[in-house]
């Protein structure tokens, strides 16, 4: 009896969990350039703050009156892994062994290591999301407020191991798996957007006043889904056949995109040492077709969705500022659970502490906070954010020892995004 094939099979399924990372690169659903570090609360200082609520295109009390004008771009990448910890020791240690046997009992051992393989990663996944968004902001009296167009290209990829019962592997010459047991699941999407948005200050008490914006986006998603059965797998890697990953999703980027308008709407009520905001995201749940790549009914079978839906978000968030604005302590919390790019279930609440001064461009700006995820992975990153001049660099990461992650295979998150801000 051969084994060779299924720990081939196993092998591609891993290697399908971590392919992910070649297609993707950040999403407008998830933090974007220095709102990473400043948080979702953001910050009057950065030309980001409209990403994260329409009412910031006010451009609020921290702004000199009269015109101002801002041109940014950023880069940004991250990735999660989740449910995989520990999965190439498996291999290596329960299953790898028992590979060179020939006996029927060790054949029955590899079937019931192999299901605790897949009973344990069941629902392990690699996501990884990327891209660049370019903001421009306009403030003139002339508009009475502010404006923001913002372009975003983002591609997204996640690798999924689903099982839906025992795999039963046949002893004989050769070996066969049943079908209908276990697979791995890929999702890829690629999404443009164009955003316009506009804030105002529509009431003024003293030094306080209540702003208000709203933000239009039209979205154009190319989103494919393929589930590839364990048993397709297995037997592509009979005796001396060897079929790859990049096999079963060379075509996962290609075919037909969906595109739907949706809208945020966010309100501000700013003071002089404090500000307060509520926005809403999403509004309208756009909806996206799936374009199924799998062969047969295997996305049927394995549960994978025809459709994409970016659900509502509504987030709280508050900043208190220092007497010369410099200095802020900011806080955040969605009020529901929603999903990103990749379809995993988010809820954020973030915490910062940040330095902004237009003193002096060679005097850094400083951001140091937290943020985390009520649902989903359920983790919690450190942030790190410095401007320099018109140069950004902000990381976040749920850990600092990277060894864990590259030796022991342990689940974790992190984030990058760095990028120019032009001001004038």
């Amino acid at each position: 009896m051969r084994h060779t094939p299924l720990l081939k099979s196993l092998t591609v399924i891993m290697a399908g969990l971590g392919a992910s990372a070649t297609m993707a690169a950040p999403s407008s659903y998830t933090p974007i350039g220095t709102n990473i570090g400043y948080g979702d609360s953001s910050n009057p200082n950065s030309l980001y703050s409209a990403l994260a609520n329409p009412a910031n295109n006010d451009l609020n009390v921290a702004d000199t009156e009269g015109a101002r004008y801002g041109l940014g771009a950023t880069l940004q990448m991250q990735a999660e892994t989740d449910g995989l910890e520990g999965a190439v020791d498996f291999l290596d240690d329960r299953i790898k062994p028992l590979l060179n046997s020939n006996t029927a009992g060790d054949a029955a051992n590899l079937q019931t290591e192999t299901n605790a393989f897949l009973t344990e990663y069941n629902r392990g996944n690699f996501s990884a999301i990327g891209g660049v968004t370019v903001p421009l902001v306009i403030k003139h009296d002339a508009l009475g407020g502010g404006l923001s167009f913002d372009y975003t290209r983002q591609m997204a990829a996640k690798g999924e191991i689903i099982k839906k019962g025992d795999v039963t592997a046949n002893y004989g010459t050769d070996l066969t798996i049943d079908s209908g047991d276990a697979a791995l699941a890929v999702h890829y999407k690629e999404l443009n957007e164009f955003a316009l948005g506009y804030g105002r200050t529509v009431l003024r008490d003293g030094k306080s006043h209540l702003s208000v914006g709203v933000t239009a986006r039209y979205i154009d998603i190319l989103s494919n889904a393929k589930a590839v059965d364990f048993s397709e797998i297995a037997n592509d890697n009979l005796g001396n056949a060897d079929k790859d990953t990049n096999d079963y999703i060379d075509d996962i980027d290609s075919g037909s995109s969906d595109s739907n308008i949706t809208a945020d709407i966010g309100v501000n009520w700013t003071a002089e040492n404090y500000m307060v905001g509520l926005v809403g995201m999403n509004l309208t749940s756009p909806k996206f077709d799936v374009n199924d790549q799998s062969t047969g009914n295997a996305n049927a079978t394995f549960g994978v969705d025809d459709e994409f839906e970016l659900e509502p978000q509504f987030r709280v968030n508050a900043q208190w500022f220092s007497p010369n604005r410099e200095w802020t302590l900011a806080g955040s919390v969605d009020l529901k659970e929603a999903n990103d790019l990749n379809d995993e279930a988010t809820q954020w609440w973030s915490t910062t502490a940040s330095y902004a001064t237009n003193q002096a461009w060679y005097i850094p700006d400083v951001r140091l906070g937290l943020r985390g995820n009520m649902a989903g992975s359920s983790y919690t990153y450190g942030t790190f954010g410095l401007t320099l001049g018109f140069w950004t660099l902000d990381v976040a990461s749920t850990t600092t020892d990277f060894s864990g992650i590259a030796d022991d295979q342990e689940d974790g998150g992190v984030m990058f995004s760095t990028g120019v801000e032009f001001d004038f």
